[in-house]
């Protein structure tokens, strides 16, 4: 329908009518009760989102409709805590799904640099509002928010994790691409320089994916939160199999010994602070502390 319509001046209408429903929202008609008044308000309020929602995929373009939805969710999450309302947190959670949605599946970057790009961008957006959420759910102190809460915490890290991993598969794409003139075909010095990079791959995601559940346990440690340090454990588990199913066979041997040492290095750490309960876990009671979903 918007193929043979000026982009920009249809993103300008949706905004126009979103105007005009939040002006509607602030007048209701004081002949109604004050039940309908607020109903009439709220569905004001929701079609004037709804049209904000729209011109963001209108006007934009790639990444910068993620991006637009994103920043729409935590105006709105931040809105909502402001005026205490659940409608506008849920509209918020609506935009955030959307945009974390259009991220891992939809958006497809291409990147030259490591870390300081478009992709990396994107998602501290993401991670940030998930971040958001994860405090704001906490300092509710009920059942939805701590809900709330855990979810968004599981939420950041994984992408959190998958921006490293894809930041690291696209450094060695660029790696093979330069590995010869024609990598895809067959040739044993290339071939062997190849092989040799996709081994340094594989070896760097079991580092980069252990080396984030330490941090992660490192972080429940501090706030004192089962719950992450149990996301720490899941994520640690994960990795120990992925080094003794695929490492063992496919790593050269030096990289299969760094792999063992360093995993044994931080299993030993972990069961040491726990033994010895060094930061007296077993004595303290779980604070109320905001975000993170603490137990």
């Amino acid at each position: 329908m918007y193929e043979g319509i000026n982009k920009t001046a249809t993103a300008w209408f949706a905004l126009a009518l979103a105007g005009v429903y939040i002006g509607f929202s602030r007048r209701a008609a004081p002949r109604y009760g004050e039940s309908a008044q607020q109903a009439i308000r709220l569905l004001h309020l929701g079609l004037a989102i709804a049209f904000i929602t729209i011109a963001i995929p209108i006007r934009l373009d790639a990444h910068w409709i993620t991006i637009g939805w994103l920043v729409q969710a935590g105006f709105l999450l931040w809105l909502g805590d402001r005026i205490h309302s659940d409608l506008l947190n849920a509209f918020a959670v609506g935009a955030l799904v959307l945009g974390v949605a259009r991220l891992v599946v939809f958006d497809n970057f291409v990147t030259t640099t490591l870390i300081f790009n478009t992709r990396m961008m994107t998602y501290a957006v993401a991670i940030a509002v998930l971040g958001g959420v994860a405090w704001m759910g906490g300092k509710r102190g009920d059942a939805i928010g701590g809900f709330a809460a855990d979810v968004a915490s599981i939420a950041l890290n994984v992408l959190a994790l998958i921006a490293l991993s894809r930041e690291a598969a696209a450094f060695y794409s660029r790696q093979i691409a330069q590995a010869g003139p024609n990598p895809l075909r067959w040739n044993p010095a290339v071939s062997g320089r190849v092989r040799s990079i996709q081994i340094m791959r594989d070896f760097t995601y079991s580092a980069l994916w252990m080396a984030y559940g330490a941090v992660l346990m490192i972080v429940g440690f501090w706030r004192r939160s089962a719950f992450v340090r149990w996301q720490a454990l899941v994520l640690i588990a994960f990795t120990i199999g992925k080094v003794f199913v695929y490492d063992v066979s496919e790593l050269d041997r030096g990289y299969r010994i760094v792999s063992f040492m360093v995993l044994g290095v931080l299993l030993l750490a972990i069961s040491f602070v726990y033994q010895r309960d060094w930061l007296r876990l077993a004595k303290s009671k779980p604070a109320a502390a905001p975000g993170l979903g603490q137990r």
